[in-house]
């Protein structure tokens, strides 16, 4: 029996050192052996209080290209929200993520109640895993965005915003859809379209109205719609 137990231990004390979001500054000592955070962690406390740690480490893992240190929606929602403040301080005039932490945020809303309780546990993986995959794909083009001399403004701005739309909906995101199921793929729908309790977590002003499998529909909603609602009106 100890030997089975082995190899889940392991994993246990493996994905706790992996972990760069930590719940307490005590537990990170106990685990890790050492008395001050690395550079590219943070307490959960820093990431809810926006706290220079935070964004240190979100500066720190931006530039070496740590997408992996954020390892849940809600990390990747507030990854976006510092991002997009930095971002609007360089002058930019960007939308692309403004509307990240916007879905993000309502993705999020799938793991709390009332909705984790009526969101079936397939539609959550589907969540995460669109999450995931969009961040990491996404993560090189936002460094070159942070570190670029030219500050990105009216119909500049426009045209970068439709490239990495672009690159998300035919190309980072559109898999997932075409290896979905019909159930699944049903309910991420009703989602979109804001049906029934799913009225709370999508405006009116801005929902789906079209073929969610079809990713030239994605496009243009996205560009068309939601670009706009997040650019002139949605504020962090």
């Amino acid at each position: 029996m100890k030997f089975f137990l082995v190899p889940y231990f392991f994993a246990i004390a493996t994905c706790a050192l992996n972990a760069k979001e930590w719940n307490s500054l005590s537990v990170y000592q106990s685990t890790t052996g050492k008395t001050e955070l690395s550079v590219s962690d943070w307490l959960r406390k820093d990431r809810v209080r926006n706290t220079a740690i935070w964004q240190n480490a979100n500066h720190f893992n931006l530039i070496h290209n740590l997408s992996n240190e954020y390892q849940t929606m809600a990390q990747r929602r507030d990854f976006y929200a510092w991002l997009y403040r930095e971002l609007d301080k360089k002058g930019h005039d960007l939308a692309w993520v403004a509307m990240a932490y916007f879905i993000s945020k309502k993705m999020q809303l799938m793991e709390v109640l009332p909705f984790s309780i009526f969101i079936r546990k397939t539609i959550k993986q589907h969540a995460r895993h669109g999450s995931e995959g969009v961040f990491d794909e996404a993560f090189g083009e936002l460094r070159k965005l942070f570190v670029s001399e030219i500050i990105y403004k009216g119909e500049q701005a426009f045209q970068k915003d439709k490239e990495i739309l672009r690159k998300e909906q035919f190309i980072w995101i559109d898999d997932i859809y075409k290896t979905m199921d019909d159930k699944s793929l049903k309910t991420l729908s009703h989602i979109a379209k804001g049906k029934g309790l799913y009225g709370l977590m999508v405006p009116k002003s801005i929902r789906f109205h079209d073929r969610l499998s079809d990713a030239q529909s994605r496009y243009n909603y996205a560009v068309e719609t939601l670009r706009p609602y997040c650019f002139e009106r949605y504020k962090i």
